[in-house]
This record gives structure tokens, sequence and C-alpha cells, in this order.
């Protein structure tokens, strides 16, 4: 008798339960999240997506190439709509009129919240995403941000980027490398609903390119 080879998409009677938790999709107040990149697999929280993901990454770009999954909507090198953010935040160049200390704040954020937008849209793991000291991959962060015109402020030099990255590292009670930042989380901080998307243009600035 042969032997059935097992699919890499999740089974019929699984497609409405956490792949994590296993509780189904019945139990929670909003509908079960698909992962961004295989757009198949599906969780009840980021929580669970990162309990997943060790196991998950071995299967996702499998599933992502099986005709499960949806294109991307995404047609160039910026994020859809990334002109019109970039219009209406000012074109993300804010940290020239910052004190020093609000503006390491939000280069913080900034890179934060695109290792936040990297995992989430993109199944990609970088920071404290990928489980490893998330410095190394703030400096090259700061590489980049150096490389661009106009974006960091006159006074940038190489004591400023020091003392960024030893405020980024040193326990601050908001602006820690070693802590996760989500989308709502920046929103209450500043009390500013258009924050996240002046900090993700300033990153596609810095990075040359959007995260979808």
């Amino acid at each position: 008798m042969a032997t059935s080879t097992p699919s890499a998409t999740p089974p019929t009677g699984n497609e409405f339960v956490c792949n994590t938790c296993k509780k189904p999709a019945t139990s929670f107040p909003n509908p079960l999240k698909k992962c961004a990149k295989c757009q198949v697999t599906k969780y009840c929280s980021r929580e669970c997506q990162k309990d997943d993901w060790k196991a998950h990454k071995k299967i996702c770009s499998a599933q992502s190439q099986s005709g499960d999954s949806k294109p991307s909507s995404s047609g160039g090198r910026h994020n859809p709509g990334f002109n019109f953010a970039e219009a209406l935040t000012g074109g993300g160049n804010s940290l020239h009129s910052l004190s020093e200390k609000d503006a390491f704040t939000q280069i913080i954020d900034c890179f934060r919240l695109r290792c936040e937008d990297e995992y989430t849209f993109g199944a990609n793991t970088i920071g404290i995403y990928d489980g490893k000291d998330p410095v190394p991959a703030f400096k090259k962060f700061l590489n980049l941000a150096e490389k661009r015109e106009e974006i960091l402020p006159g006074w940038w030099n190489q004591e400023k980027r020091t003392e960024c990255v030893e405020f980024a590292t040193g326990g601050s009670e908001w602006a820690d490398l070693s802590c996760a930042v989500e989308k709502s989380d920046i929103q209450e901080h500043y009390g500013d609903p258009t924050k996240p998307m002046a900090l993700r243009v300033l990153g596609e600035k810095i990075y040359g390119k959007g995260f979808m």
C-alpha cells in the first residue's frame, strides 16, 4: 500500500483553528490572521505566530510557492501609497527639528517598527525577531541612514551615533532595542495616530524600499 506524502498546506479541518494554540476561530472576537508571506497558515495572535515561527519557516516558502497564496500587490520598491504618505507626513524629515533625545528616540522607534513590519508583513526576522542581539542590525540601519542625504540632523556625528546606540541599549523605559513595538504602541506613546506612517516613511527612505 502506497504511503501518502503529507502536504505543506494545513488540512481542511485545521483551516479554522489557530496553528499554534489550536483554538477554534469561533472562540476569538476577531478572525484568524494568515501568515503574510504564505497566506496559508493562520494564527489568532502575533504571540502565537512568533511561537510557531521556528517550525513554520521551514514550510512557509513552500506554501508561498504552492499556488495557494495570493500574489503581492506591491509593484515597486516602495510600499503602495508611499508618495501619499510621504506628502502627508512632511517627507519623514522631522528629525531635524527635534532635540537630541527625541531624535534618538524616533530613530530607534523607526527601526523597531520596521522590524515589526518586516516580521508581520514579510515573515522576515531582523532585530530581536531572529533571537539574536539586535545591536548589529541597528548599526547597519544607522550606516544606511548616514549615507542618505538630509535624513539625519546636522549635529549628527560619530560621537552622537555612539550615544544613540547607548541610549537604545541602556534600558530606557520606552526606546529599548530589546523590546518589540507595534503600530498601536507607537500611536499611544506619541498620542498621534499618524506617527506610525511617518516612521514608516522615514524607514523606507533609509532602507530605500518598503517592507511589502
